[in-house]
Parts: C-alpha cells; structure tokens; sequence
C-alpha cells in the first residue's frame, strides 16, 4: 500500500521540493555569472539584460565599465559609437549600453534606484531625448514594454524613508496599465503614495506578499543571467577596424562627414536614404507644418528627469547628462517653434546643472549635416563629439556632494502634473 502511495504521490512531492528549492534556494547557487555574459552583455540592450539587475551589477562592480543609459539611439551602432570608439583607441572603459527603445526616465530610476551601492563613486553617461518631453510624457505602451517588475519590487520593497520623492514616485508608477494590472505591486506602492500613518492596505500582509513574488523575480533574474543574446560586439569589431589608428577628432569628424554623406542619398533632410524612403517619403506632404503646436517646454518627464537625479546623488555616481540635437531641416519643416526648443534646452540645462551633474548640450549642432542618422537619433558627426564629451568627463574630477532636492519640488509636481491618457 505504501509503495502503492509512494508510486502515486512520490513523483509529485519531488518535484515540488524542486520547485521549492529552485525559487527559495540560497542565491550563491544561482547568482554566478561569468565575465564572458558580462561582456556580451555590454552591447546587448536584451530585456533580460536591462529590466534585470545581476549582469548590471557585476558588470559596474568590477570597475571595467562605464554605464552609459539613454533610448534606442544606443543601438545605432556604427564606427563612431562610443562602444567602437573605446574599443578602438584603448580606453579605460568599455561602456555598459543601459536602455532599449522607448525607454525614459522614469524606468532609468528603477534601474537605478536597484543599482543602488554599485554606483557609488562611478563614472555614469546619461542621454537624453528631446522626444521624451512630450506634454502627455511618458506613452502607456512604450512604459508597458520596458517596465522591469524586478526593479519596481526592488523600489517598493525599499527600507527608505516615506519621502516625497518616493511618494511621487509611487504616484508615478501607479499612473501606468502594466503597473496596476499587478495586483500585489500595486498595493505595495499605493501604501507608499499615502501620507500619514493610516495605509489603504495591511502593511505587513501587503509587503509580506511582495516579498515572496520579489524572491520570485530575483531568482528568474538569476536564471536569465545565464544566457544573452543579441550582443552587437561583431558591429564594435567591424567598426573598429574601419577607424584610423591614431586617435584625431579632426580625422574622425571628417571621416563621419564623408561616411554620412554617402549615406544620405540626395533627400531634403540629409538623413539616412533608407529610412527617408521607407518612413518620410510616403507622409511627406502631410508631414508639412505638422508639429505647429508641439512643446517640450511642460512635460511630466521633467519631474521623472528629477527622480533619475535624485537616485544618481543618494547612490553617489558622477553623472554626464547629454542632451542631442533635432534635425535642423526636419524642425523647419515640420514646422516647430525655435523659441519653444532654445526653452527647452535652457530649461533642461538649468535644472541638471542646479542638481550639480555637468551637462552638454549639442543644441548647436542643430543646423549642421551628419549628425543625425534620422530626424532625432544620433549617429556618424554626432558620436563624435559624444565620444570627445565623454573622453573629457573621464578625466575630471568627481563632485564630492550635491545639492538636496526641496520636498516642497515633488509637493508641487503633485499639484501641475495630473495623470494624463496616453
């Protein structure tokens, strides 16, 4: 009868004290990862890579590396990219390429918020996009397909202080779909986004809750850890090789000059061929005068751009903040305001360098050829002179504390920014 039972029910229970100790086992079982997934990892912005947390950290702990965050213009990989360009000349980092397309700020805090310690007394790039500062901000769908779960446990199981900056956070984070169709995440951070002691759900069975689906995350992050695809590290070395030898910003913003006009064809915009063929060149007349009224001067991006800032000063990282140039003839066109942009780069300018990081604007290379591969996203000229902003940075010293942000900043946020629908 026993054997009977055991053949019935044995399986079932092995399995399922297999289970068991694959999600709770002890981490030093799971957590190895090797420098050769690291450095794939580098060039990969593979979701696995950038929404979870171990490759990061391993990746900036060892000192070889220099995170660099930004959006989809990461992935343009050509000869100037600054993936290339430090493989090339022999650099002393290798940048970590943190970002995916349609990734903002507001998931940038997440990632960084889990960072946490590892950042602390790093060398940190971060670029922004003139686009992110939409009136409406951030898109529910884009948010949606970058959101790492992971990293927003991390955030909401936090021991930190109830600041208005995690207030507004969590206010932030709860605006999203992708965010409340979690149940148990949600609960966790609208605990978060109340003020006083008296919270909308039991705190210990709520928090008790999240940190068995978070255990769950970290130990899926481990598994992933173990395999990455979609390493670009063949178009660093091919782009290596077609760079000169000796290190010249002159010879290189020539050789991007020539590389981008054989790359443009004879279109208006001086863009890539290609891509004016498939995406313009169709919509062109109705393109015309489309964006009358569009501006990036009020967005709530401004106060995600806050939040970044804040997790870079409490994890102690050295920050350069690029911000690049629009397609001079496109904004033309297409019929922007360049009051509307020259406030928007002041204001952006000014609110980066009040929060002590040191910032470079590329505004001015607006009306200038080859700098973009696109309407918006950087490439040939444009790596050049990121490469030269970067190299310098590396060289300066870093700031020995920042400013503190006001609480009465996020109280006020609060106020202007009511959730909007994307």
């Amino acid at each position: 009868m026993k054997k009977k039972l055991w053949m019935t029910f044995g399986p079932i229970l092995v399995s399922g004290i297999l289970f068991l100790f694959l999600l709770f086992g002890p981490s030093a079982l799971f957590d190895h990862v090797s420098s050769q997934t690291v450095k794939k990892s580098a060039t990969s912005m593979s979701e696995n890579v950038i929404q979870g947390e171990l490759i990061q950290k391993k990746a900036i702990d060892s000192g070889n590396y220099l995170p660099i965050f930004g959006s989809s213009e990461l992935s343009r990989v050509d000869m100037f990219h600054p993936s290339v360009y430090a493989q090339k000349y022999g650099k002393d980092y290798t940048p970590f390429l943190i970002g995916r397309p349609g990734t903002q700020s507001l998931s940038h805090y997440l990632d960084i918020n889990a960072l946490g310690s590892s950042l602390k007394g790093k060398k940190v790039v971060f670029i922004l996009s003139p686009q992110w500062f939409q009136p409406k901000g951030e898109d529910q769908n884009l948010f949606g397909a970058n959101f790492s779960p992971l990293q927003a446990y991390t955030f909401a199981l936090s021991d930190s202080k109830p600041t208005a900056e995690r207030r507004y956070a969590a206010k932030r984070l709860l605006e999203f779909n992708t965010v409340k169709s979690d149940s148990i995440l949600k609960n966790q951070l609208e605990n978060i986004a109340a003020n006083g002691p008296k919270k909308p759900h039991n705190e210990k069975l709520t928090r008790a809750a999240a940190e068995v689906q978070y255990k769950v995350l970290v130990r899926r992050d481990e598994l992933e850890s173990k395999i990455v695809s979609d390493s670009k590290q063949g178009k660093v070395d091919k782009g290596a090789s077609a760079l000169p030898s000796g290190l010249s910003y002159e010879q290189l913003d020539q050789l991007a000059k020539e590389t981008g006009q054989e790359s443009t064809g004879n279109n208006p915009f001086q863009i890539k061929q290609g891509y004016y063929d498939k995406k313009v060149k169709p919509i062109e007349d109705k393109l015309k005068d489309s964006r009358k009224d569009l501006s990036y001067v009020e967005s709530p991006e401004y106060g995600d751009l806050q939040l970044v800032m804040d997790a870079f000063k409490r994890a102690g990282a050295d920050v350069l903040f690029i911000n690049p140039p629009i397609n001079g003839k496109w904004v033309d066109y297409i019929g922007m305001n360049h009051e509307m942009l020259a406030e928007y780069y002041q204001k952006v300018g000014d609110q980066i360098r009040s929060n002590g990081f040191q910032y470079v604007s590329m505004e001015q290379y607006q009306n200038d050829p080859y700098f973009l591969e696109d309407p918006i996203h950087l490439s040939w000229r444009g790596w050049v002179q990121v490469d030269k902003a970067i190299d310098q940075f590396m060289k300066q010293p870093s700031p020995s504390s920042y400013p503190k942000t006001p609480r009465s900043y996020y109280l006020k946020q609060q106020r202007e920014q009511k959730p909007k629908e994307n």
